[in-house]
């Protein structure tokens, strides 16, 4: 299928407005635009270069070869959006609207990903995950939802995950924060309480408070420990790993496989 470029007769009163209108057409197309070099005059940002989200690959600054997978494929689509004097807004001009690559899906397209986790997205994840919902199944309401209103979401289940934890860790500070909250006004004013021989005495109770922040304090603490040793963990895990193919590709080359008949 040919995947047209964005129209090119209207204007823009913002540059990520016309971004934003060219993406919905390239959504439905099966690909993305991004930005890539602005102009400026004086403080002001006049030109921007846009290119297809499957344009040229970032090179490595490092040393080492790495092993990464990447949508990049060199796609020589390429456009640029430029506010002229004296127009009413920003204008886009596609030089070359053809592309190297087939349509891809939404859900494989960081572009359309961010433009689709919205705020209301966001609330519904949560409304979803208070209600014990699974990530399929809130993946499966979100695309019912999209399609009753005859548009695609391109959230994908690795998106729902990334905001359940962040719905988790929001969750453990607000409970950490309100716990030392209560703790530190407690203890300002403790209330008394009877001892066993009738007589008022604050200090029991201040006592155990004082132990009930101690002990939430050391919970964070073994909840960051744990994060750091399984960050380790997986930092030892991927050196392993370059060191394993690195040697691998040494003895491949020191010893090459031999050939009966050649």
């Amino acid at each position: 299928m040919a995947m047209l470029p964005p129209p090119c007769a209207d204007f823009y009163p913002t540059l990520d407005a016309l971004v934003t209108a060219a993406n919905r057409h390239a959504k439905d197309q099966g690909y993305a635009i991004v930005k890539l070099r602005t102009k400026k005059r004086g403080h002001l940002v006049v030109k921007a270069n846009l290119a297809c989200a499957r344009g040229a690959a970032r090179k490595s600054s490092g040393q080492g070869k790495r092993n990464c997978s990447t949508i990049k494929c060199d796609c020589p689509f390429d456009a640029y959006a430029v506010q002229k004097k004296n127009t009413p807004g920003w204008e886009l001009t596609v030089k070359n609207g053809k592309h190297n690559h087939g349509p891809s899906s939404p859900e494989d397209l960081v572009v359309h990903r961010r433009a689709d986790m919205t705020k209301e997205v966001r609330e519904e994840i949560r409304r979803f995950t208070e209600a014990g919902r699974k990530p399929s199944e809130i993946y499966t309401n979100l695309r019912m939802a999209a399609e009753a209103q005859g548009r695609r979401i391109a959230v994908n289940q690795r998106d729902i995950n990334n905001v359940k934890s962040m719905i988790r860790r929001e969750a453990i500070v607000s409970a950490a924060s309100s716990t030392t909250a209560s703790s530190d006004q407690l203890l300002q004013h403790p209330p008394t309480e009877e001892s066993s021989d009738g007589t008022r005495d604050p200090n029991n109770l201040q006592l155990r408070l004082l132990e009930q922040k101690i002990a939430t304090q050391e919970a964070q603490l073994r909840e960051k420990d744990a994060l750091l040793r399984e960050k380790d963990a997986q930092l030892q895990i991927a050196r392993l790993e370059a060191e394993l193919s690195r040697r691998t590709t040494n003895t491949d080359n020191q010893y090459p496989q031999f050939n009966p008949y050649g």
